[in-house]
């Protein structure tokens, strides 16, 4: 195994929001068009953006294999195994020592979406579980193989966004069940069957991206931003195994317009960081006690 901080990172979000240029800026450079490191991108179904002129080499295995999976007749679930015999080749070759520095996989909710289509094609009249309990095993599979530890690299996977579950009921009578009470958000990553609730556990990143129009010094005037939420602080999942780490360095909240080097370089920055004492750690959470009780009591006195 590499030594390193491999990170595995879900970014998600609307459309728009950067996901993908995030997730290549790994190894490539779109705005310069130079190459950082040895990177691959993998693509599902109708997931791309060809204005970051990603690299063929970046979109194909050394032997040639093509990274764009789909199935545009929606009949073939060939995307399938090609998925399974790529990281299954990617493995071998970190195992040998021959290490990517990311391996960006695009379109997890397009995955969903592609393997649903096909599936319900291919197996008209099957038991309708049948689906769903394929597409969780498929699902487990592939984030089993994308272990960024194993892999010696960075795992960076985009998804849509998508709004909680709510329970429903059809004019037949027939109802379908919502997201769990413990749930206290209400958006996350776009994914339909019950893996939707395992999905972010795979992940040490789990960042919300969205766009919002800032005002730029030099143009005079308001520009998209694009904004990636490293802390939860709306009604959006997020999920950041350094939260302490990132606070306690004074880190904000999210990042505008930033690269996932630039990212990760400032954790990388905020894991290594030496609490002085033991009092420090202390304090910090003592403080965020302090706010908290300050927040909860000013709500007691408005009502």
């Amino acid at each position: 195994m590499r030594p390193g901080l491999w990170t595995s990172t879900l970014g998600y979000g609307p459309p728009n929001a950067g996901k993908t240029a995030l997730g290549v800026s790994a190894f490539w450079d779109w705005k310069t068009r130079t190459l950082l490191g040895n990177g691959k991108y993998i693509s599902f179904g109708r997931e791309d953006n060809p204005a970051l002129r990603i690299p063929e080499e970046c979109r194909q295995l050394s032997g040639g294999q093509s990274l764009r999976l789909t199935a545009p007749d929606l009949q073939s679930d060939k995307f399938i195994a090609d998925f399974g015999k790529i990281t299954t080749a990617i493995i071998a070759a970190a195992r040998q020592g021959k290490h990517l520095d990311a391996l960006v996989i695009d379109g997890m909710s397009e995955f969903d979406l592609l393997f649903e289509a096909v599936y319900d094609n291919k197996n008209r009249g099957a038991d309708k579980w049948d689906k769903w309990d394929a597409l969780m095993s498929e699902m487990f599979s592939m984030m089993q193989r994308l272990d960024p530890v194993e892999l010696g690299c960075d795992i960076i996977v985009t998804a849509r966004v998508m709004e909680r579950k709510k329970a429903a009921a059809s004019k037949s009578g027939r109802s379908t069940g919502g997201d769990p009470s413990y749930i206290n958000f209400d958006y996350y990553p776009s994914l339909r069957g019950s893996f939707r609730l395992h999905f972010p556990h795979y992940f040490n990143l789990v960042l919300y991206l969205e766009t919002d129009m800032r005002m730029h010094a030099g143009l005079k005037r308001k520009v998209p931003a694009h904004i990636l939420n490293m802390v939860r602080s709306g009604d959006y999942f997020v999920k950041n195994q350094w939260e302490f780490e990132w606070l306690l360095a004074g880190y904000p909240s999210y990042l505008i317009n930033t690269s996932f080097p630039a990212m990760k370089a400032l954790l990388q920055q905020a894991a290594a960081r030496e609490v002085q004492t033991a009092d420090s750690a202390i304090q910090f959470d003592v403080n965020t006690a302090i706010e908290e009780e300050k927040v909860d009591n000013e709500s007691e006195t408005e009502g």
